[in-house]
């Protein structure tokens, strides 16, 4: 009855539990639903009032950074492109500058080149119709003579000395893409043209007589000869109408002065206006970029004169140049933006003079134009991009209406999705709730057990939510907590076994450093086996020098002095006279051949060439020396033309080498012909000895004794100054032996 009796109240006190359990989840659930109405309700009217907020707000802003993005974006364009122009610009007058240089310099030597006469050129025909000169139709370079009725044999002087520079024209119009012509006028009136460009090419030949008008009075000459400032560089012509094509021209020009400083001339290089209009067209507008809000570009020089301007925008700017009237070179294009109609213009114009980079605004007709200026800065020119405000923020009142659409349905968007959201979080809750409550008392008492060192116990929760994966979880750790002391035992396993293997390793690290060990020293006693075999070798050639020296010695200056000796000793003795044509003579010869005998062995212990001359002349007199002494025939090619600097021990080295090998082609070859070749590559200079003798093979001598006190000496002593030597030699087919040296990188390392 006891047992009844307790088994009613655990199950009274069950349901006491539940009632109390669903009761307090119906008033959580009812608590956080209030709470979550009091916060949406806030957002919704944040969110409405930042939507309208934002809208403004995101008008405003792009409506500015439209207009800072523009003059921007204008600003680095004109930038960009007067960059690209001024390295254009510079690369044309460095070309002008250089053709200058080059017939200055052919004027230099007039008296030498005008004795000279040059192949292939053509003698001048006169044109009955204009009364001038020509050379023919099918040459490259038109040259022309205007200054005469006849030609004098000193203008045929010029002409001869002028046709030396006909290249240089050739190719300073290749090097110019953007040049229509190269040219030279000289002030004895006569011109050198040449031109890829047939029309301009056969309107040569059209020009008015020299009576009419004559190109010296032209603008690319005239600059020099009519200015009070005397001008030495090349200067940048003003606009002037071409006598070759319709249309206006600029030119890069260059004066020519003889070695008195006398003017001679010109040369130019012709740049038309209207290619320079086209591509700055081409550079400003860029298709499908913001390019296209750009309404054109032009240019100007320091002085404010235009150099560019579209034609078609003249009359927006108020501008009406005539150029009509211009008949030849000597009219000039002597207009700017000073000129306008418009005082707005006018005022501008001071502006942009004194702007390198930026943005000016200009008022026209009640619409404003936003000018984006670049400086040439070799030039001190100015590229001007032109666009109208209006086309730049002309997408600002679109992005306006579209913005206002974005947001009211961003609005609609968020009212629909927070209901939504709503009704899913209450459902959410409510479920929640339910959910999570539940499961806990099992994780209570399980976790109870857990704690008394009962690992038997486990969860039964079947979910796939986090609960479940927290149930399962809690079983995984029961098993890990159950399997720990294996693991441990197979990790102190598992450690012993990687102590062994990398034992092993260590093992065998320590076999392959002793094998290195050991081949180092092989490889020491080797070379110093070769040390001793080369220093063996140093005193054996420095005994047999000292040999050579006193066989030499003993042969000719001592037989040469004893003779002497000899002949002036009967010459007392004797009971005649001194018979000074004879006696006296003879000893005389004897004694000079004695200082002979003394320089020679001198030159050969220290030779003087080696102070006083580069090695390529000491190796040519090497070379002559040797053939004359030994009647060889060694052929010497010398490929340097300009100085090379060599440290003196490399010289030396690479003098006796040269030496050396001669010797033993002369000793060992067989033959007594060979050539030898010094050249220079870079920062290297190289001298090949080439014999067609008997030859050896490479690798044998190598391996002998012998190449320790030959080649192998000769190799060493290279190595030390950075150089080397190369052998290529085959039996009965001669030998080939290279020598390289470092060159000094400047004459103050030698001194």
């Amino acid at each position: 009855m006891v047992k009844n009796a307790i088994k009613w109240l655990i199950l009274k006190k069950g349901v006491i539990s539940l009632e109390m359990s669903f009761s307090f989840s119906k008033k959580l659930f009812v608590f956080i639903c209030i709470a979550l109405l009091f916060i949406i309700l806030p957002l919704f009217y944040i969110a409405r009032t930042s939507l309208t907020q934002f809208g403004s707000y995101a008008y405003k802003v792009n409506e500015k950074q439209i207009k800072n993005m523009s003059r921007f974006y204008l600003s680095r364009v004109a930038a960009e492109q007067a960059k690209k122009y001024d390295e254009i610009f510079k690369k044309i007058k460095t070309a002008s500058s250089l053709l200058g240089s080059q017939v200055t310099s052919v004027y230099h030597n007039f008296g030498a080149l005008s004795h000279v006469p040059l192949k292939g050129t053509s003698s001048l025909e006169l044109n009955q119709e204009n009364r001038i000169f020509f050379s023919p139709e099918h040459e490259a370079v038109i040259t022309a003579y205007w200054g005469d009725d006849t030609i004098s044999d000193e203008i045929k002087k010029e002409l001869n000395v002028l046709s030396y520079f006909k290249p240089m024209l050739i190719k300073s119009k290749e090097l110019v893409n953007e040049s229509l012509a190269t040219h030279i006028i000289t002030a004895s009136g006569i011109g050198c043209y040449y031109t890829m460009n047939l029309k301009a090419k056969n309107a040569c030949y059209s020009l008015p007589p020299s009576s009419e008008f004559d190109l010296r009075d032209g603008e690319p000459i005239t600059i020099f000869t009519k200015q009070k400032i005397r001008y030495f560089d090349t200067q940048w012509t003003s606009i002037y109408k071409d006598d070759v094509i319709d249309g206006l021209m600029i030119t890069a020009t260059t004066p020519i002065y003889n070695q008195k400083g006398e003017f001679k001339g010109i040369t130019g290089i012709d740049i038309p206006v209207g290619y320079i209009i086209s591509d700055l067209k081409e550079g400003a507008f860029i298709s499908g970029s913001a390019n296209e809000n750009i309404l054109f570009a032009f240019l100007q020089d320091q002085e404010g004169k235009l150099i560019a301007f579209p034609r078609e925008f003249f009359d927006i700017f108020g501008m009406e140049p005539d150029s009509n009237h211009f008949k030849n070179s000597s009219d000039i294009l002597n207009y700017g933006l000073k000129d306008s109609s418009i005082p707005a213009v006018r005022m501008v114009a001071s502006k942009i003079l004194n702007t390198h980079h930026g943005i000016v605004n200009l008022m026209i007709n009640n619409e404003k134009y936003i000018l984006a200026i670049g400086c040439l800065g070799s030039l001190e020119w100015h590229l001007v991009l032109v666009a109208r405000q209006a086309d730049m923020t002309a997408s600002v009142h679109k992005t306006g209406i579209a913005l206002k659409k974005s947001l009211s349905t961003i609005w609609k968007d968020f009212v629909s999705l927070s209901l939504l959201i709503i009704a899913i979080c209450v459902s959410s809750i409510f479920c929640a709730i339910w959910i999570f409550i539940s499961p806990i008392k099992q994780f209570i008492t399980a976790t109870q057990k857990v704690s008394k060192g009962d690992f038997s116990s486990t969860l039964q929760i079947d979910r796939k939510d986090e609960i479940g994966k927290l149930a399962r979880s809690f079983n995984l750790m029961v098993e890990k907590l159950k399997v720990s002391e294996k693991i441990e035992k197979e990790h102190a396993l598992e450690l012993e076994s990687r102590i062994r293997s990398r034992t092993i390793e260590l093992e065998m690290s320590n076999d392959q450093l002793n094998k290195i060990k050991n081949e180092l020293e092989k490889i020491i006693a080797k070379r110093t086996s070769q040390l001793k075999k080369l220093n063996e070798h140093l005193v054996y050639t420095e005994e047999g020098e000292r040999k050579a020296i006193a066989s030499d010695l003993h042969d000719s200056v001592t037989q040469t002095l004893a003779m002497s000796i000899s002949k002036i000793k009967n010459i007392r003795e004797s009971d005649k006279g001194i018979n000074e044509e004879e006696d006296l003579t003879w000893v005389q010869e004897y004694l000079e051949q004695s200082v002979r005998e003394i320089r020679s062995l001198i030159y050969q212990l220290s030779p003087p060439i080696l102070d006083d001359f580069d090695i390529e002349i000491a190796l040519g007199f090497l070379i002559e020396e040797t053939n004359i002494k030994h009647h060889s025939h060694f052929h010497y090619i010398n490929n340097i033309e300009d100085k090379v600097f060599l440290d003196q021990a490399v010289k030396v080295t690479l003098y006796r080498a040269v030496n050396e090998l001669i010797t033993n082609v002369l000793k060992h070859s067989g033959c007594k012909k060979g050539r030898i070749e010094v050249s220079k590559i870079k920062e290297t200079i190289m001298v090949r000895v080439e014999d067609q003798g008997s030859g050896f093979d490479v690798d044998t001598i190598k391996n002998s004794d012998a190449y320790g006190f030959g080649l192998h000496t000769l190799s060493e002593r290279m190595e030390n100054f950075g150089g080397k030597i190369e052998v290529d030699s085959k039996p009965g087919k001669g030998t080939k032996i290279l020598l390289t040296a470092p060159i000094s990188s400047s004459k103050e390392k030698l001194i």
